[in-house]
């Protein structure tokens, strides 16, 4: 990566701000887009020349991290959510030069209502941010040089006004309040600098294609709450187990998220950490 010019989009999200420190730990010259401040303001959806201004072609590595990530927004505004998480990508593949490798952030919740471990072979999105992100890989991989990552993450945030799931938990945790724990609602997350570094990797090793980027195993939600509550010292007892993860008011969640990483593993030549150790970390 030493040199290299690297491009990402959504640089001041949950995951941007770790993609940038990655990028330039590895010696790339990064730029970073996005929203917020931080990095260079520039609101992809605002206008329909706002991607022709980014002189995409010349960067080496474009990562996109740009999307609708709120499943209950997505829900209520489908068209949106398809402008953002796919007619972004559209636009962005139509600027950049062949030989540019493109790195597509996805989700997790392309895959069905059926158990996991979930294989990349097989999708089937239950709501709207599922269909919007997977139209989103369908667009992504139209590029010659393209890696997707399907991915869930958590850790500490670097971006004022986001917070993880993590951030959340433990924060409700810190002030003593109860929180609900979904004990059906299964997932395989990474922390967020375990997702930028094997970004990286697959830039470094020329791996194109479609991945599942997650734990090795998973937990249930619940578990994965009492988990951090025990690696932070904090009362665990104010967890609450319920059921399901679906509430009425909200978009619908598949149950079972977990990913078959084995694809990726024997791609880069390595093994990813489990949940309990990503938690422990």
């Amino acid at each position: 990566m030493e040199g290299r010019r690297v491009l990402v989009l959504g640089a001041t999200g949950l995951l941007g701000p770790y993609l940038v420190a990655e990028a330039r730990a590895r010696g790339a010259l990064v730029d970073g887009v996005g929203r917020r401040s931080g990095a260079v303001r520039h609101d992809l959806t605002a206008s329909s020349d706002a991607m022709a201004r980014l002189n995409l072609a010349s960067y080496d590595v474009v990562v996109n991290a740009v999307a609708l990530t709120d499943v209950d927004a997505c829900e209520r505004e489908p068209e949106r959510a398809r402008a953002v998480n796919a007619g972004v990508v559209a636009e962005l593949v139509g600027g950049l030069a062949r030989a540019t490798h493109l790195v597509h952030v996805s989700t997790d919740q392309v895959y069905p209502d059926a158990p996991g471990p979930h294989r990349e072979g097989v999708t089937g999105p239950v709501n709207a941010y599922g269909r919007s992100k997977l139209g989103g890989e369908i667009e992504a991989c139209r590029h010659p040089r393209t890696t997707v990552v399907r991915t869930n993450f958590f850790g500490p945030s670097r971006t004022s006004g986001r917070a993880s799931l993590s951030d959340w938990a433990l924060g409700a945790l810190a002030r003593r309040e109860p929180i609900d724990g979904f004990a059906g609602s299964w997932f395989s997350p990474l922390r967020l600098d375990t997702v930028a570094r094997w970004c990286f990797d697959a830039v470094a090793a020329g791996a194109t294609g479609t991945f599942n980027l997650g734990s090795r195993d998973g937990m249930s939600k619940y578990e994965f709450i009492l988990a951090l509550a025990r690696a932070h010292r904090l009362d665990g007892s104010l967890v609450r187990a319920v059921e399901g993860g679906s509430r009425r008011g909200r978009a619908r969640r598949a149950p079972d998220l977990r990913l078959d990483v084995g694809a990726i593993e024997a791609r880069l030549e390595g093994q990813l950490p489990t949940l309990a150790e990503e938690v422990a970390r």
